[in-house]
């Protein structure tokens, strides 16, 4: 369908404005004025233009028609209201001009000079204002995720090449990678196609969700008003679930559980009950994605796994059980006669018996399963579970198959509540407190083989005069272990010299008690001690600064911003959030000219040279 000229478009009107004596149109009349509708509606400068010419006499039957046919998309829907002369309509849509300005950067250069004129004749100098700022690269800073998809379309839906590769260039690399997978290959500039086709061959859905999960500040707060806080970080990173005990008076424990997401501080309140009248105080939870799965603890001291998220679900009755740990699947704990897991949606324990593990009964508790004595841990994505009971430790993959099995030394079994962490899938670590003096113990064992163990390394003592804490920094170890590295001599409450510790505007209480970390170290989770109820704190002292220098406009970064990120990389333990910077030094690396090097994207090796390092017993590696 070929363009109107002006004097087509101007007869048009005057057929259309034929009339009957009753006001109504004629059959010729119609047909021109649906004829000038659609022709507005395709965009038709010279059917605009006459609409425009005489929108102030046009009754309302017919500004309907016209309001009918215009785009849906709110920013063409502001300039199609721009161009046929409904500036009323147009203010009700987009009172400040934010859509028109999006149209208007989004236009071809004809429509932008139509835009500009229009604009001019009706004198919004506010209007004006926006709009044209709109042309200026630096917006793109205040643009939204969907006007930015919206202007990337544009400009590739009308092939406007050179215009969608400043854009990439400026935009912050999590959005750049939407808009790099718009332009064709045969567009990659030669001197730019290496950064280009890095940026297109990302997931830009998972590049935000990683930048958007990350904590803004360094420290957040969050008053439960409740104690005996439990944390456990959902497998995506992207919030906690908190369960904390609300005091009534003459009953039990109120068992609370919120979760609170660390990329906005905002907290939901979950589930809100008593369902096996809990008297142990107990905080044990555990974050499945979709599910939420706390431990109860009976008069008997017999233990049940309830689900309170998504719906409530006690899982069988009460019985012996240790806690719960993530599987490939769901969770897992232990029972007397081997492991139990929790399926997705189940309504009961699925009970698998390992014959070693029938009639183990602690010498010092008499409990065959209890939790002063037996601990356990896991390697979710190897399927592999570690079980320290009975003196003895013993792996087994998720179908029962007893892999390694070592009996500690019955010397060393003075202690209680054990603590065990993967650090390999053949070496783990086990951690025991003392009795009196208060000293714990930690042993290293090694499995070079099925039928070969050995104690590579052990301390008595506190764990970092062994091993500093550096030498944990980055390493995913089982939160129980965690614990016990920052705990200082008493045991009980963390070391206040750890790391990690930020005291923000809101001072972090001088005592407080950890609650786990994230796999790569990056942020740990503490429970702040005062009178009254407790606060949960989360501390980051990287990744906000990574999240920060992210969703940076790289229209705004400098040659500086390159440098900060090669520094911070090697301090974040994320792998993901480890690629992302990557992404983002190779857009400034190719901005500011110079070569980098970057480091490997892969995963840690486990079990070569990042292990702890095992030096002669009694030194420091």
């Amino acid at each position: 369908m070929g363009r109107l000229t002006g004097e087509a478009a101007r007869q048009l009107v005057r057929r259309a404005d034929g009339r009957r004596a009753n006001g109504s149109r004629g059959l010729r009349a119609r047909w021109a004025w649906r004829r000038l509708v659609l022709r507005c509606a395709s965009g038709d400068p010279a059917a605009q233009d006459a609409v425009r010419a005489i929108a102030g006499k046009l009754p309302g039957p017919d500004v309907l028609d016209l309001l009918a046919a215009a785009p849906a998309e709110p920013a063409d829907r502001a300039a199609y209201l721009t161009l046929i002369g409904q500036g009323a309509q147009r203010q009700a849509l987009d009172p400040d001009g934010s859509f028109l300005a999006l149209a208007y950067r989004a236009a071809a250069p004809e429509v932008r000079e139509r835009l500009r004129t229009v604009m001019a004749a009706e004198g919004d100098a506010d209007v004006i204002r926006v709009v044209l700022s709109g042309d200026q690269r630096d917006r793109i800073a205040e643009m939204s995720d969907d006007e930015l998809d919206y202007l990337g379309h544009q400009l590739a839906e009308h092939r406007r090449w050179d215009e969608l590769r400043r854009l990439i260039r400026d935009l912050p690399v999590t959005k750049a990678v939407a808009a790099a997978q718009l332009l064709p290959v045969e567009e990659y500039p030669g001197n730019g196609a290496a950064l280009l086709s890095m940026l297109a061959e990302r997931s830009a859905r998972q590049l935000l969700a990683t930048v958007e999960r990350l904590p803004a500040t360094r420290l957040i707060t969050h008053d439960t008003g409740g104690s005996y806080l439990g944390a456990s970080l959902s497998p995506d990173l992207s919030e906690v679930a908190l369960r904390y005990g609300i005091w009534k008076r003459g009953q039990h424990n109120e068992i609370h559980v919120e979760t609170l997401r660390i990329g906005t501080g905002e907290t939901t309140h979950r589930f809100r009950g008593d369902p096996l009248r809990d008297v142990d105080s107990g905080n044990s939870i555990l974050h499945l994605g979709d599910e939420i799965l706390i431990r109860l603890e009976d008069e008997d001291h017999r233990f049940q796994i309830v689900r309170v998220v998504p719906d409530l679900r006690a899982l069988g009755s009460p019985s012996a059980l240790s806690d719960m740990r993530r599987s490939s699947g769901g969770a897992v704990l232990c029972y007397p006669a081997g492991l139990a897991f929790v399926d997705p949606g189940a309504h009961s324990l699925r009970r698998l018996e390992i014959p070693r593990f029938k009639n183990r009964v602690d010498s010092l508790t008499g409990a065959s399963v209890s939790d002063a004595s037996c601990t356990l841990t896991t390697l979710p994505e190897d399927r592999l579970v570690a079980v320290y009971r009975a003196q003895r430790i013993t792996v087994v993959n998720e179908d029962g198959t007893v892999l390694h099995e070592t009996k500690r030394n019955a010397g060393t079994s003075s202690g209680f509540s054990p603590t065990l962490s993967f650090l390999s899938p053949d070496s783990v670590v086990l951690h025991i407190n003392g009795y009196f003096p208060p000293k714990g113990l930690t042993e290293i064992w090694k499995f070079p083989s099925k039928d070969a163990s050995r104690r590579a390394d052990w301390h008595t003592g506190a764990i970092p005069d062994r091993w500093p804490y550096e030498e944990w920094q980055g390493k995913r170890l089982d939160d129980s272990f965690v614990i016990r590295i920052y705990n200082n001599a008493d045991a009980h409450r963390v070391d206040p010299l750890a790391p990690w510790i930020q005291r923000g505007s809101e001072v972090s209480s001088p005592v407080v008690r950890l609650l786990g970390r994230s796999p790569g170290g990056d942020m740990y989770f503490t429970e702040a001690l005062a009178s009254g109820p407790q606060r949960l704190e989360v501390h980051s002292p990287h990744l906000p600064d990574a999240r920060a220098l992210l969703e940076r406009p790289l229209l705004h970064s400098t040659p500086a911003d390159l440098r900060r990120v090669l520094e911070l990389r090697p301090k974040i333990g994320d792998l993901a959030v480890r690629e992302a910077l990557d992404l983002l030094a190779a857009a400034l690396s190719e901005r500011f000219g110079g070569d980098i090097a970057l480091g490997s994207t892969t995963a840690v090796p486990r079990g070569g040279p990042t292990d702890i390092a095992l030096g002669e017993h009694g030194t420091a590696g």
